[in-house]
């Protein structure tokens, strides 16, 4: 932890002395992150975009065979068994996220360079909290947009924009909200396209749920 820490810590002096603005220089290496986690991204929304079928698959089953439970379960968990469906993939994502978000926060914690933003001008440095709490109130917002727009919804999901926003990044250094928001905008985006019909087709291969009943 202490060596990717530290490896933050220098590139982000790096780039907030070329940019001559934090807020730029957060957004450009959460672009950065962004593009590294890329292809665990695609596995990720597969999988959840075949988990989303999977269930719909099962609707069409129960018609099928009459509400008949044990045949339903046997036929679902086949379809899972042949697109290698594990919705616990999902959280993937999530847990190589949490050491590069501690990471980024080990580095801006101790990392003090006196340079502002032109976006965020009330805030001087990266590493000092936002007094006026704008920014961690749009990283839970933000966070709540996506739960609103995801295909399956449950209470954790409710809770977490309020943990985050509220509780954790409150009165952390802002440069943790930027780095929020930001990742939160590109996923948004990168859930969008990836919803798109074409896309699940010719790119991501997903079969709808009546194929996926077909195919058994």
């Amino acid at each position: 932890m202490y060596m990717v820490s530290s490896a933050f810590s220098q590139f982000l002096t790096l780039l907030v002395n070329l940019t001559g603005d934090w807020f730029i220089a957060i957004t450009l290496i959460t672009l950065g992150i962004k593009l590294l986690l890329f292809p665990l991204s695609i596995k990720q929304q597969k999988v959840q975009l075949l988990t989303v079928n999977l269930t719909k698959a099962r609707t069409i089953l129960s018609e099928k065979f009459h509400n008949q439970i044990k045949k339903v379960n046997a036929e679902s968990m086949k379809i899972a068994s042949k697109y290698k469906i594990n919705p616990l993939f999902t959280f993937a994502s999530l847990i190589i996220q949490a050491p590069v978000f501690f990471s980024l926060y080990a580095a801006v914690t101790h990392l003090s360079v006196p340079i502002g933003s032109i976006l965020i001008p009330w805030v001087s440095d990266l590493h000092v909290a936002d007094h006026l709490h704008i920014l961690p109130v749009i990283a839970g917002l933000l966070q709540t947009l996506s739960v609103f727009t995801a295909e399956n919804k449950n209470l954790l999901m409710f809770i977490f924009p309020v943990v985050i926003g509220v509780v954790f990044l409150w009165k952390a250094p802002v440069a943790l909200s930027a780095y929020w928001i930001v990742n939160s905008v590109l996923r948004f985006v990168e859930v969008q396209i990836f919803r798109l019909g074409p896309i699940q087709r010719k790119y991501l291969n997903i079969p709808s749920p009546e194929e996926m009943v077909q195919r058994l």
